[in-house]
């Protein structure tokens, strides 16, 4: 089934009484600072892509050159490691949604985190894109509203949990105090968070006084009926009552978020190894990627590009390694993680679009 298009938003409308733009009062909301941070963005980004640009292409130019004297067989090591890292982000997500009640064939599962993936990279404000994907594949197989949120929320906390129990499992070996009191913050609060979560899952009853508390305040304000969507709100605590994973589930689902940065952090080491830099042990390794990867948000770039491929050339840098061997290493890396990884979601994504009731079929054999 083709992939619908994500409509466009209506747009909003503020009554007030004296002004201008109709009879009864309505006119557009402003969209000026909307508009002027959109242009601040894209500025960010260009300034960032001409600072890179003028101050690493020497050395671009020679990470690019050493590329031609790659180990194959390492090489390869490190594409089955990437391919490995995205099924397991894929078979997570489908563990997730069987606690749910909801079955999907493993390899539907994986194409779609591929896909999801490659929207996310690729396309201007991609993380809407990929979250509207992801969401619209699960409703298709089954998964009601409250399923379909719920398996985005958990599997986002298990992957923030895992990064962060990498970068704890780093500061340790690496002996780092710094880094260590902080990732054990970061672990405790996200420990915190997945105690709540499955608290207020064995209590729904709490939600819905809490929803039911802050939808009769948004109806006042909107000058609405006290009781407006009290029954769409009673449909979806109900719909969240029937979610109920076992230990089981929480173990498979948070041992591919594991999985998924480990073997991630395996195509790192094998493209050192295939680039032969030497000097790469394991702490210094878990201490740059989880670095890299905590980073990738803060560029305005798709991908992390500029913010990622920095730090993790600082972080290898600042452990020894020299940065004529560091650089070509992370542009490998970031070749295969990146591009290669986008370029398999859209041909997974034209798979779709050519066969779309594969999926269908394969989906339900699966039930």
């Amino acid at each position: 089934m083709a992939f619908p298009a994500v409509p466009a938003p209506r747009p909003e409308y503020v009554r007030s009484p004296g002004a201008a733009g109709g009879a009864d009062g309505a006119r557009p909301a402003p969209r000026t600072r909307s508009r002027r941070g959109r242009r601040l963005l894209a500025l960010a980004a260009v300034v960032l892509v001409v600072v890179e640009i003028v101050v690493v292409a020497p050395e671009v130019g020679n990470a690019v050159a050493a590329l031609q004297a790659i180990d194959v067989d390492w090489f390869g090591v490190a594409v089955v490691a990437t391919v490995v890292s995205m099924s397991m982000f894929g078979l997570g997500r489908r563990r997730l949604l069987a606690a749910a009640g909801v079955r999907t064939p493993a390899g539907a599962s994986v194409a779609a985190a591929f896909v999801a993936n490659a929207l996310h990279v690729t396309l201007p404000g991609g993380a809407a894109f990929s979250t509207a994907y992801t969401y619209r594949w699960m409703r298709d197989r089954g998964a009601t509203v409250a399923v379909g949120t719920w398996v985005l929320v958990a599997g986002g906390v298990l992957a923030t949990g895992s990064l962060v129990a990498l970068g704890l499992a780093g500061a340790l070996l690496a002996g780092r105090s710094g880094g260590l009191v902080g990732s054990v913050c970061e672990l405790v609060g996200l420990l915190a968070v997945a105690v709540l979560v499955r608290h207020l899952s064995r209590h729904p009853e709490l939600v819905r006084a809490a929803c039911a508390h802050v939808l009769t305040r948004v109806n006042r304000l909107r000058r609405r009926e006290p009781a407006a969507g009290a029954a769409a709100l009673d449909d979806l605590v109900g719909q969240l009552q029937a979610v109920r994973p076992r230990p089981a589930d929480w173990f498979a689902a948070g041992g591919c978020a594991v999985a998924n940065w480990a073997f991630d952090l395996g195509c790192l080491a094998a493209c050192a190894a295939a680039l032969r830099v030497h000097g790469l042990g394991l702490p210094l390794l878990l201490v740059a990627y989880t670095a890299g990867m905590a980073t990738s948000g803060l560029s305005p770039l798709p991908g992390g590009i500029g913010v990622v491929d920095a730090t993790l050339v600082l972080a290898l840098t600042a452990g020894g390694v020299p940065v004529a061997a560091a650089l070509p290493v992370v542009v490998l890396y970031r070749l295969i993680s990146v591009v290669g990884v986008v370029a398999a979601g859209w041909v997974c994504y034209v798979v779709q679009q050519v066969r779309p009731g594969a999926a269908a079929v394969g989906t339900a054999a699966s039930r």
